[in-house]
């Protein structure tokens, strides 16, 4: 027997177990690297969502002791009523604004920490899949490592006993690249899909918050008073946070895959505390529930405009499965003819036939 006949029957059986272990752990090495991808851009947002936050809490607090300082003070009231209507008048202005600018701020804080809260969870769940990766990772690369091992010693440089073997190896290299490519977009745009499905439920849940607030409005209208008043700020309230959910998500989808388009703008205007509690009129409400209207129309656009993208997206889902279908088989095609080249060789130079049943696997030599 020649010497590569003896190195190719000592290493058949080694060798049909680390093609085994290969096959079934193919995908990991492209999903870890993804998945790192993923984490360090969720870190990188933490990190400045932490900072936004400081930020905010800090003008929420400067602007929460104005607003009180303003409401609660009896020398300032009093000293606009010595001013007449018009003092009146200045002073529910300024009271007014002072109340504005505290609830936009404590409504920026509030939507900073929802933001932070999902992104915690995605980096926990991320780093859960990431441990189970970096153990199929360092599989496939352990196995990698031994059977480079073994066919740098049988197969390296050129290998005139085996013809066509050098080709071969090549070309599963090609396929290779491919393969790990198309994983890798399928990947992407797989989690585009999850992130709009979010995005969709996030706006289901908004456009039944402003179903609710049209309802307390109407009731307003008729004489529904500050409880009605109270219902319709609050439905509003829960439609701008699920809206800011669902452009979240949104964001989250055209980061995976750039060909998802942003989302319609839609604007929720929530009214005024003063002029729609206190200074209450028909004539307010009347133009309350227009606005609100107005904001549900927009809302059910953005609506269909996001399900028309989700089919898109689906589409996509459908091609990009296709693809690695393709480079799957392709790379199975490329390894089985390797393998086969490989397999002769064992059964022709090692002086016994070789099974070939499930190697249809190869590392990198």
């Amino acid at each position: 027997m020649s010497q590569l006949g003896q190195q190719l029957s000592q290493a058949a059986d080694q060798n049909r177990e680390l093609l085994l272990i290969l096959r079934e752990s193919d995908y990991a090495p492209p999903a870890l690297k993804q998945n790192t991808d993923y984490i360090a851009d969720l870190q990188s947002q933490i990190k400045s969502t932490d900072k936004e936050l400081a930020r905010l809490h800090f003008f929420t607090e400067k602007e929460r002791d104005d607003h009180v300082k303003y409401r609660d003070s009896k020398v300032r009231r009093f000293a606009h009523k010595l001013g007449g209507s018009k003092g009146e008048e200045k002073f529910t202005a300024k009271q007014e604004k002072e109340e504005r600018e505290f609830l936009e701020a404590w409504q920026h804080e509030r939507e900073a920490k929802e933001r932070r809260e999902e992104l915690g969870k995605a980096l926990e769940q991320a780093e859960k899949e990431k441990r189970t990766l970096d153990e199929y990772a360092k599989k496939h690369e352990q196995a990698q490592r031994q059977l480079h091992q073994i066919y740098s010693g049988i197969f390296s440089g050129p290998t005139p006993e085996v013809p066509g073997e050098d080709q071969k190896e090549q070309g599963v290299h090609e396929v290779q690249t491919w393969y790990e490519q198309c994983h890798a977009q399928l990947g992407h745009d797989n989690y585009a899909t999850e992130c709009l499905q979010r995005a969709s439920a996030s706006l289901s849940r908004a456009l039944r918050d402003m179903d609710s607030a049209r309802s307390s409005s109407n009731m307003d209208r008729f004489g529904g008073g500050t409880i009605a008043d109270m219902m319709e700020r609050s439905a509003l309230s829960s439609a701008q946070a699920n809206l800011t959910e669902c452009n979240r998500a949104v964001d989250e989808a055209r980061r995976s895959q750039p060909a998802v388009p942003a989302l319609s703008g839609v604007s929720i205007d929530h009214g005024h505390m003063l002029s729609d509690v206190l200074f209450d009129s028909f004539f307010a409400d009347m133009a309350q529930h227009d606005r609100i209207k107005d904001s549900q129309a927009q809302m059910q656009r953005a609506m269909e405009q996001l399900q028309k993208t989700i089919a898109e997206q689906n589409q996509r889902v459908q091609g990009a499965q296709e693809q690695r279908w393709q480079a799957a088989r392709r790379l199975e095609d490329a390894r089985a003819q390797l393998q086969r080249i490989r397999s002769e060789a064992f059964e022709h130079l090692a002086g016994s036939p070789a099974d070939a049943n499930g190697q249809t696997g190869h590392a990198s030599a």
